[in-house]
């Protein structure tokens, strides 16, 4: 098939890429901005500390000529204002000590889990939104109790004292104490290994769920042009390089709106670098087809629809979660942790991770526009690259680790099934020959090695016997 009858093929796919693309790339601006209010630890306890105060003028605007006898018969607060300013007084400081003495918890509590399970354990806590609304009540409750105790002095009336505001705010006493063995339960759950490795992983899941569409989409099955098809033969010679101005982790890429630029001036843009690399400045380029095209407007627009930041998100970066997870299993194999079975249910993990995206189209490297014209060209992650993020670091730490060599390749062997092209057959075949030499070499038993042996052959059997090899390696994503 040349270079011709693929793009005319792709044709009947392009609507459905450029809607998809869009579609994701508009996500994906309202994920970095969530992702970013998700993971702040102040944005729920903010609007709880509004509502506070909300709550507190509508309280005082029932409490308006409300009756003392009125206040008997609903069991609501019938003391003088002395009682009820001693009350929410006592309230209030014990609110303050209870939230000061749960941060003080929490912080060491994670110094520790950071130190085993990795610092990006943090991350997560504070995007959990459990633990937002705790820390949301606890400030919720001393602005309200605050804000009562300011309405209340010796020379107030007792007829004028608010009942239902004094009532509220011990009723936010005892809700505070159920959110404090809440919390507890929360943060003694998230230090476990297990709870962690489920949390990045159903993260890792959410993501691909957003950015990579299920197997075929209702769409036949086509071949992809690669780059070489698709670029023009003096792509080299004429375009011109857009050094990056930026310096930080790419967060997102509006390839939708790469494009519509590339469309508007009828070029092609070319990217060297992908969501999730560290861009250094004048290191890391786009290039422009044809180069004369490129001037400041051109590039401003360019550099607009990249977004740089201080650190990695799972945005579009789908190696971010999975690292983690990969953190996990080699800090629970190092000397001083010594756990081999957290990083064998890592392991675990990843590999249902890894059958996952073999039954997904992965993000392509080539975009069209709506006449099936190629505009933008850029870096994507292929299978062999999941892989040897999710296999490498792990085998390297756990090479004196039988029982953790014998998983990996395990581990293979049951995702072989899910094989539906030539390349991630060879990628699988390639890593379970680097584990099982790996684990030959460190292992000193022989029946160790023999273990090793049985396991590596039965991978290898399981993947070249897998009937779901249908595409050719040319077309795999």
């Amino acid at each position: 098939m040349d270079v011709y009858q693929m793009v005319f093929t792709c044709q009947s796919r392009t609507r459905w890429i450029v809607f998809n693309l869009a579609r994701t790339t508009m996500l994906s601006r309202v994920y970095t901005l969530w992702d970013n209010l998700r993971t702040g630890f102040w944005f729920v306890p903010t609007l709880m500390a509004l509502g506070a105060i909300g709550l507190a003028v509508i309280a005082l605007n029932l409490d308006a000529g409300l009756p003392e006898e009125k206040a008997r018969q609903f069991w609501l607060h019938s003391g003088g204002p002395e009682d009820a300013r001693n009350l929410l007084s006592t309230v209030f400081s014990s609110m303050v000590t209870m939230a000061t003495l749960v941060i003080s918890i929490t912080m060491v509590v994670l110094t520790l889990a950071a130190s085993q399970l990795g610092p990006r354990l943090v991350r997560n806590f504070m995007g959990d939104l459990r633990t937002q609304v705790v820390f949301g009540i606890f400030l919720m409750s001393i602005i309200y109790c605050l804000l009562i105790l300011r309405t209340l002095n010796s020379e107030l009336d007792i007829s004028a004292v608010p009942h239902i505001a004094v009532t509220l705010g011990t009723a936010f006493a005892l809700i505070n104490l159920f959110a404090l063995l809440f919390f507890i339960h929360i943060l003694a759950r998230s230090i476990i290994s297990d709870t962690a490795i489920r949390r990045v992983e159903r993260d890792l899941r959410d993501a691909i769920s957003r950015l990579l569409p299920t197997e075929d989409h209702g769409q036949p099955r086509v071949e992809r042009p690669t780059i070489d098809d698709v670029l023009p033969a003096d792509f080299d010679e004429r375009a011109a390089s857009l050094w990056m101005s930026g310096e930080g982790y790419v967060q997102a890429i509006k390839y939708e709106r790469l494009a519509e630029i590339a469309c508007r001036y009828n070029a092609v843009i070319r990217l060297n670098f992908r969501a999730g690399h560290f861009v250094i400045c004048k290191s890391h380029k786009a290039d422009v087809y044809p180069g004369h095209l490129l001037g400041p407007d051109l590039a401003t627009e360019i550099e607009s629809a990249i977004m740089v930041g201080d650190e990695r998100t799972p945005v579009q970066d789908l190696e971010f979660s999975m690292r983690h997870m990969v953190e996990i299993a080699v800090r629970a194999l190092s000397p001083g942790i010594n756990d081999p079975f957290t990083a064998m249910a890592v392991i675990d993990r990843l590999g249902a991770v890894l059958g996952d995206l073999m039954r997904r189209e992965l993000q392509p490297e080539v975009f069209f526009d709506a006449a099936g014209v190629v505009r933008v060209i850029g870096r994507a992650s292929s299978f062999r690259g999941f892989a040897d993020v999710a296999f490498h670091q792990i085998r390297q730490a756990g090479a004196t680790h039988p029982a953790v060599i014998i998983r990996m390749l395990s581990i293979i062997a049951q995702i072989a099934v899910n094989v539906r092209f030539s390349s991630q057959r060879v990628a699988l075949l390639d890593h379970a020959a680097i584990i099982a030499e790996t684990g030959r070499r460190e292992a000193s038993e022989a029946s160790d090695m023999a273990d090793i042996d049985r396991s590596y052959r039965a991978a290898q059997v399981a993947l070249t016997q897998s009937e779901r090899l249908k595409t050719p390696a040319s077309a795999a994503p």
